[in-house]
């Protein structure tokens, strides 16, 4: 039984006019409840009272009266018209909006809706009442003379139609715009403004970067003062600063990273004993050194949050003159660094640790290319035989960590990620995979490693600090993973612990065509992981204690991190400390700002996606089928991992409709059905950029 039945069920008995409260168990007999809707009952009768639909009291239950039920909360839109209210409590449901009682609210608006159920199906809807907050007083869109008027269409669809602007001497045709809002739209009128800024023709690239950062209010700038403080700080090290620090200059530490990377936050090296005991050093760029909090530095960093990378631009947290230069580890600099020195036993484990501010040389600029090719066939490796016996012993040890974390619960997730080609000009002209090879896994072992040391080390010495958080999962969002991985021939038992049951599913797929959607659609199903001072453990890390320490100069919670290790070690009193307070604060604030740096991202990778393939009109393509609607079935390609719609009126053999069971579109006549998981081969029909969407037509599945 589905929750929404139930949910129906309880609304109509406690709607009956009933003169008392009734319990959970009174319910559970007038409802004549058996088995699976008496274990579901619990959790739908909080749901009901999470939107305030019914209030629970005592362990009774009555349905609210209607002048009470409001709520409040973030707007979203979806295409067609309809939204949701996303309440400030996470924990409680979103409530479904129907198109129209959306009133005149936009994407992301703050609105207090009235909540209501349908008399015809007795559902619970919500209507908007007021528009409490404007997310928007600026949008991004394309410029169209219509008739004598003028008119600026939103670049995000979902931000509604066009909005009425007056003259403007440099605006031409197709020129993508920013337009202040001056009146928002009400009833049958469109919203009104003026052009404030020409960003420049629409199918310009740097016009996109541009779009995006504005969209998403992205600072692009930093303030006089903060890059006044950068250039001021000597690209040499002070020697008397040199003294006060642990030398591991003579270490030979090596930096990994990708060939296009310019700025270098963690170098590494190891040292293996007679004992089969492993010493691991972990370096780490000591951006605290030269970032003071609450400097105009510092504030500007804040603000960002995080770097935000597109593809061949980059937004970094910190000005030039530090993110590539002073805090880079570049080879053969000087450079300040905290370290974190770890020694594990040969299966792995974590015997002892132990952190101090050092100066430190880097040995060499090593690519994951390089690395790989090196563990893969050392005796034609191009490095010399004793850096290539020292990554010998690195990967040993990253196995034995890895070996280490599986056993104990951790997801590994394996989603090959696309890279966009640019030209010279910054146009995209083709998209290939990113596959993770071993220099990939070794540096991600050492720095969850060294992530970890440092969150266990503060926590036994009760610092407060910003823990990087991972919750368990919802039961019910797990039951679309489960029908998937049925479709994709595998299966999953949501009984008991979670993540071996998970780890089985990834083992089961990992060989499938299907791996990469049942690994995506995990993602999915897991809750995001967030910053906070009140530690929940890390879920899909299996990590009792973890949080962020291995790259400043990119995030602010790494930042946070290195200034509370450095009171820490050095016996500062906790009253010197960020409170507890101002982290739960700036756990917010970071969250945000990674969430809000992960959508820029993905939008404009999408976008490219979708340039590359408008080039690609008419080919066909193999894919799988990666979810269905009522009105048609979305498509990952095999080759280059976009996804598009084959939309249900472009199947001309029979009429179909959605079974919302089975999670699939069946044929009247014929039968046949598309589900998730099953192979197809696509043509691609029609390509919309600026909507991100791609269309295609079914050639054979």
């Amino acid at each position: 039984m589905t929750m929404q039945p139930l949910e129906q069920k309880i609304l109509d008995l406690l709607g009956r006019g009933q003169k008392h409260p009734l319990d959970r168990r009174d319910i559970a007999e007038r409802l004549n409840l058996r088995g699976g809707e008496r274990k579901l009952l619990t959790k739908v009768l909080d749901q009901l009272a999470h939107k305030s639909l019914i209030q629970g009291r005592k362990g009774k239950y009555r349905l609210v009266p209607q002048q009470k039920r409001t709520a409040e909360g973030i707007f979203s839109i979806a295409e067609k018209g309809y939204g949701f209210l996303r309440q400030d409590d996470a924990q409680q449901e979103d409530l479904f909006i129907p198109a129209r009682h959306v009133n005149t609210a936009m994407d992301g608006d703050r609105v207090r809706v009235g909540l209501g159920i349908s008399a015809r199906d007795r559902r619970p809807y919500a209507k908007v009442l007021n528009i409490l907050e404007r997310a928007h007083s600026r949008l991004i869109g394309l410029y169209r003379p219509r008739g004598k008027g003028r008119q600026v269409w939103p670049v995000e669809k979902k931000l509604g139609g066009p909005i009425q602007v007056g003259p403007h001497a440099d605006a031409k045709p197709g020129d993508v715009v920013e337009v202040e809002i001056e009146h928002y739209a009400h009833g049958e009128f469109h919203a009104s403004g003026r052009i404030v800024a020409i960003l420049g023709a629409a199918d310009d690239p740097q016009v996109d970067i541009e779009t995006v950062i504005r969209s998403h209010n992205l600072p692009n700038s930093f303030s006089p003062a903060a890059l006044r403080q950068a250039e001021a700080v000597a690209e040499t090290i002070d020697e008397s600063e040199i003294a006060r620090r642990i030398d591991l200059r003579k270490l030979p530490l090596v930096t990994i990273d990708g060939e296009t990377a310019r700025d270098f936050d963690d170098a590494v090296t190891l040292q293996k004993n007679t004992d089969g005991t492993f010493i691991l050093w972990v370096c780490i760029a000591d951006v605290s050194y030269y970032v003071e909090q609450q400097s105009a530095l510092d504030e500007d960093a804040l603000e960002r949050g995080t770097s935000v990378y597109f593809p061949g631009y980059c937004l970094p947290m910190l000005p030039e003159a530090l993110s590539n230069g002073i805090c880079s580890l570049n080879p053969d600099e000087d450079r300040l660094v905290m370290a974190a020195e770890m020694r594990f036993d040969p299966s792995g484990e974590r015997l002892e640790s132990k952190f101090y501010p050092a100066v430190m040389r880097s040995q060499a600029r090593l690519t994951y290319t390089q690395v790989a090719s090196c563990l893969d066939n050392s005796e034609q490796s191009e490095l010399d035989n004793s850096l290539a016996a020292q990554l010998r012993e690195m990967a040993e040890l990253a196995k034995s960590l890895g070996q280490m974390r599986q056993q104990r619960g951790s997801l590994e997730m394996e989603i090959p990620e696309v890279e966009v080609l640019l030209d010279e000009c910054g146009t995209p002209f083709d998209l290939v995979k990113i596959e993770r090879n071993q220099a990939h896994r070794l540096i991600e072992e050492f720095m969850l490693a060294a992530n970890e040391a440092v969150a266990s080390y503060l926590t036994k010495k009760n610092w407060p600090l910003l823990y990087r958080i991972h919750e368990e999962p919802d039961l019910l969002k797990l039951q679309e993973l489960q029908q998937l991985a049925s479709e994709c021939g595998v299966g999953l038992v949501l009984s008991g612990k979670l993540q071996p049951a998970l780890q089985k599913l990834l083992f089961d797929i990992a060989d499938k065509p299907e791996a990469r959607l049942v690994n995506q659609q995990l993602l999915r199903s897991l809750k995001q992981a967030c910053y906070t001072p009140k530690n929940s453990g890390h879920f899909g890390l299996a990590a009792d204690f973890y949080c962020h320490f291995t790259s400043p100069i990119r995030r602010y919670p790494d930042l946070i991190i290195h200034r509370i290790l450095k009171r820490a070690i050095s016996g500062d009193p906790k009253s010197t400390a960020t409170t507890e307070n101002e982290l739960v604060q700036l756990g917010l604030d970071c969250s945000a700002k990674e969430r809000r740096a992960m959508q820029a991202e993905r939008e404009l990778v999408a976008l490219r996606c979708c340039q590359v393939m408008e080039k690609r009109l008419g080919e066909e393509f193999d894919g799988t089928i990666s979810s269905v609607t009522e009105f048609g079935f979305f498509v990952e390609l095999d080759e280059v991992f976009v996804d598009g719609l084959v939309h249900v009126r472009s199947l001309q053999n029979d009429f179909y409709h959605f079974d919302p069971v089975a999670v699939a579109l069946i044929g009247e006549r014929r039968r046949t059905e598309f589900k998730i998981g099953m192979r197809v081969r696509v043509k691609v029909e029609k390509v919309e950029p600026w909507r991100r969407r791609i269309d295609f037509s079914l050639i054979e599945n």
